[in-house]
């Protein structure tokens, strides 16, 4: 497997460190009596101009959601010394009942948790009696198996289930990019037999080798009349394009659904299956977990073994017949280690 990797760092969606307690620093301009809301709202805007879009995105949506719990509680005027750990945990189950999931109000607890920290620096002691970390990912790798079914279907050229299926494939064999990635490459960013792009969460330089099938891929899909390498986005405005993803966005889960069906897979098919594949597959074949992190352009290898499926059981117990066999080895040393036997 040739990969070819570099990765660049440059002010990504974090709050900018200061050197002086920002409690005291924000008592100074905000008065003690003024809301809460108000004040997370301010903060969120200050911010936003270093922090990307979904970043400043997802904090409005947290305190969106903290805004209408505070109503229905008729705590509308709630100021920033009225934040309890009691509070944030009613907040916590509040949401739940509205049937959100926990991975989408964990979100919105980190988000929140970051904006009162801003505020009144007791972030941590305020958020300790909820849960902020992320549940951990659903597999959605497939085998190898059902990529060389993709590889081998075939449907009418211009087909919606025809477009989803090169893409698909396109995003497997370049590394894993995400769709959103994918959908903003531009034909400028392929020369010289690679591409090369910035990960749309980490910012980080990612460089893909053209290979056979890829390019097969890029002059099959490459659009004559658009700036894009992929036939997905059309308009360079962002909040254009933006739209114009969403859109894309459901579209092709739906479809790809529906081959799922066809195909009578029992993991579905969605936009991320492409990239989970991608790193499952190469960890299964030795590639270590620090190459697959940077391929995707993940900031740790802790987001990376959230895109690794489990290992099967017979690899699990391979691996144990290698450590038991190899003791064996060293109490009798005039016995041949096994051979044909792989550890993951």
């Amino acid at each position: 497997m040739n990969i070819s990797i570099n990765i660049n760092f440059y002010l990504g969606g974090e709050w900018p460190v200061r050197s002086i307690n920002p409690k005291t620093e924000l008592q100074e301009h905000f008065p003690s009596d003024e809301p809460f809301i108000a004040k997370a709202r301010e903060e969120i805007e200050k911010a936003s101009s270093l922090c990307s879009r979904s970043t400043t995105k997802n904090r409005k949506t947290a305190v969106n959601a903290f805004e209408r719990f505070l109503q229905e509680k008729g705590k509308a005027g709630l100021t920033a010394d009225g934040l309890t750990c009691d509070l944030i945990k009613a907040f916590e189950i509040w949401q739940l009942k509205q049937s959100l999931k926990l991975s989408y109000v964990r979100c919105n607890h980190r988000n929140l948790r970051v904006i009162v920290d801003r505020i009144t620096g007791r972030g941590k002691e305020i958020f300790k009696g909820v849960k902020t970390s992320n549940t951990q990912t659903e597999k959605r790798a497939v085998d190898e198996g059902t990529i060389k079914r993709l590889e081998e279907s075939s449907f009418a050229e211009g087909a919606r289930k025809a477009i989803a299926r090169y893409i698909f494939l396109f995003c497997f064999y370049a590394m894993g990019i995400s769709l959103i990635d994918a959908a903003h490459l531009k034909k400028k960013q392929y020369k010289d037999g690679q591409i090369i792009y910035y990960r749309h969460k980490t910012h980080r330089q990612v460089k893909i080798k053209v290979t056979p099938q890829l390019k097969q891929i890029i002059d099959k899909l490459s659009p004559k009349d658009s700036p894009y390498l992929l036939p997905i986005l059309t308009s360079e405005d962002r909040d254009e394009a933006e739209r114009q993803y969403k859109r894309f966005l459901q579209k092709y889960n739906r479809t790809l659904a529906g081959m799922s069906e066809e195909f009578g897979l029992e993991a579905h098919l969605t936009s991320y299956t492409p990239r989970h594949t991608w790193a499952s597959i190469a960890f299964a074949k030795g590639v270590s977990i620090n190459v697959i992190s940077q391929a995707l352009g993940h900031s740790n290898t802790k987001t990376t073994q959230n895109y690794i499926r489990e290992l099967r059981c017979d690899q699990l117990e391979d691996a144990n017949m290698v450590v038991i066999q190899h003791t064996e080895e060293r109490r009798n040393p005039g016995q041949r280690e096994p051979q044909g036997i792989a550890v993951y």
